[in-house]
C-alpha cells in the first residue's frame, strides 16, 4: 500500500474528485480581474492550486459548502508550518 505524506491528503482527495467528475479548473475572467488589482495594489495574493480546485468542485456542486470548508480547513493545517 502506497504511504500518503501529510500534506498530500486534501490534494489527493481534490484530484480524485476532479478525475471522477472529469472536471479541469478554467481560469476564469474574475480570476484574472482580481490578480490585476491585486497586483495594483502590491498585494501578492495567489489561491494554491489546491485551493482553486476546492472552489471550483463547489461551483460545479460537486462538493457541499460544509466539505468545502472541512477540505479547507485540513489543508490550512497541512500546510502549516510546525
Amino acid at each position: 500500500m502506497k504511504t500518503i505524506k501529510p500534506t498530500q491528503v486534501v490534494a489527493t482527495i481534490q484530484s480524485r474528485c476532479q478525475r471522477r467528475r472529469n472536471c479541469q479548473v478554467p481560469v476564469t475572467a474574475t480570476d484574472v480581474y482580481a490578480d490585476a488589482i491585486a497586483r495594483m495594489c502590491g498585494e501578492d495574493v495567489d489561491l494554491e492550486p489546491v485551493k482553486r480546485g476546492l472552489i471550483h468542485l463547489k461551483r460545479q456542486k460537486v462538493i457541499s459548502g460544509r466539505r468545502l470548508v472541512t477540505l479547507l480547513a485540513c489543508h490550512q493545517r497541512e500546510i502549516r508550518p510546525e
